[in-house]
């Protein structure tokens, strides 16, 4: 009787031992769970010849952002594959392409090989990942119709719902996001995939309480080990920023963020929510320098450079996602070396054909440098021209509308109220925010009529 993974997909190995370890690791990391490095060690310590096994290392090394680790283990599930069924050398195949940067011939690989396994869940799961980071300009639209077209086959599954549920908010169709992540959380209750959406769909309606309460009662349970625990609670302070708790995110980025365990992650929600921080302290922002503005303020350099030192173990040119948020660490600690070394590594991927590291992210590297130096009109105008490309980087809403926030700030200390009023204004329209209002009362003028009136 042949061994299958929980999908009904054939896993060649003698070893019922290497099988449920591997078939644990698999959900572990489908779940967002702590663990799943540990189980797929296992399965390879019971089996060596276990290909899979060696292919679920390479995926959380990817999570980690340590790709000398994750091209290792591709590499060792490619030579231990050859004996293995043909999905599963084809499952090998596309991991190595996605894992060795060779995104584009990773996902043709995979819409070939999803057609007659579409239920290969470990390597859907990545390619939804390298979709919605690739650069595409209709990302969002491409990764849900993707997804949508798997669906049949998945039918009433946990993970899957929380897949669909992912897409579907970030195209705004937010009360389906909703509905399939409940529902996985009913089958799986330790989703983190899933609690996640339901993390934005709240961010997106602006349920701000009902959002924060369900986060951290839900996290009460969470493994801290877990690698995703950093980003949910980064969605935490953010939920404690939009209700103006400035002290309590700062806690939050101390406590959960700094000290993460996941160095990728703590880098991009580390530098993100500190940005956000700085953008909010009223001293901060009456500071015309960019330097902190009154004597007895927090001093975030040393945090900086915690972020800063992080960002330099898991920098990868090609995740251009990962590295404008480097580019917010390096700057702001004045490591013009790193961030002149970041901005190198841009220009040869740009070189080499990446969609957007030249033509998006280096604009924003370079804004995001004019604004620390204080050059608030430079910076507009190396943001302006991607204002509408942004959302390419990857990330979501949530994550890249920070560079709306950054020109909103500009346009303040440029005097520009009325640039200012537009942005946050069309903010509003989409989501209204006690943040983005905060925002659009300090972008009014003395004589303008207050948030409140007709």
């Amino acid at each position: 009787m042949s061994i299958t993974d929980r999908y009904g997909l054939p896993v060649t190995t003698t070893s019922a031992v290497a099988a449920e370890r591997f078939q644990e690791g698999m959900d572990r990391l489908l779940s967002f769970s702590a663990g799943a490095e540990a189980c797929f060690a296992a399965a390879v310590e019971a089996d060596e010849g276990l290909a899979l096994a060696h292919g679920g290392v390479a995926l959380v090394a990817v999570v980690q952002g340590d790709a000398a680790t994750a091209r290792a283990a591709a590499e060792t599930a490619r030579r231990t594959v050859a004996g293995a069924t043909r999905r599963e050398r084809q499952h090998v195949e596309a991991l190595y392409a996605l894992v060795g940067g060779d995104t584009v011939r990773g996902l043709d690989l995979v819409d070939e090989h999803v057609a007659e396994f579409p239920r290969d869940a470990l390597l859907v799961n990545q390619t939804s990942s390298a979709i919605g980071l690739g650069g595409r300009s209709d990302r969002e639209q491409f990764r849900a119709a993707f997804l949508e077209r798997l669906a049949p086959a998945y039918g009433d599954d946990w993970w899957f719902h929380s897949a669909l549920g992912f897409a579907y908010h970030e195209v705004g169709r937010l009360e389906e996001s909703r509905r399939l992540s409940e529902r996985s959380l009913q089958q799986y209750p330790g989703n983190a995939n899933a609690t996640h959406n339901i993390a934005h769909v709240c961010f997106e309606t602006a349920e701000i309480d009902t959002g924060l309460a369900f986060l951290r009662d839900w996290m009460a349970g969470y493994d801290r080990s877990a690698s995703f625990h950093c980003h949910l609670a980064w969605h935490v302070a953010m939920f404690e920023l939009h209700q103006g708790h400035l002290d309590r995110a700062l806690a939050v980025f101390q406590r959960d963020i700094l000290r993460a365990v996941n160095p990728r992650l703590a880098t991009i929600d580390g530098s993100a929510l500190l940005w956000r921080l700085e953008l909010d302290d009223a001293d901060y922002e009456r500071c015309a320098d960019g330097e902190r503005a009154a004597a007895g303020r927090r001093d975030d350099g040393p945090a900086w450079r915690t972020l800063a030192d992080l960002a330099a173990r898991v920098s990868r040119p090609g995740f251009v996602f990962g590295e404008i948020h480097a580019a917010l660490a390096y700057a702001r600690s004045g490591d013009t070396a790193a961030l002149t070394k970041l901005i190198d590594g841009l220009r040869d991927v740009d070189a080499k054909g990446h969609p957007i590291a030249g033509t998006v992210a280096l604009p924003l590297v370079r804004g995001i440098a004019a604004f620390v130096a204080g050059d608030h009109a430079g910076a507009l105008a190396h943001f302006k021209p991607v204002e509408e490309e942004i959302h390419r980087v990857g990330g979501s809403h949530a994550q890249w509308e920070l560079f709306e926030e950054t020109m909103v700030a500009c346009y303040l200390r440029l005097g520009r109220h009325d640039d200012a009023l537009r942005l946050m204004r069309r903010r509003l329209q989409r989501r209204a925010s006690p943040r983005d209002v905060r925002w659009l009362d300090r972008a009014r003028t003395p004589g303008d009529a207050p948030s409140g009136a007709s």
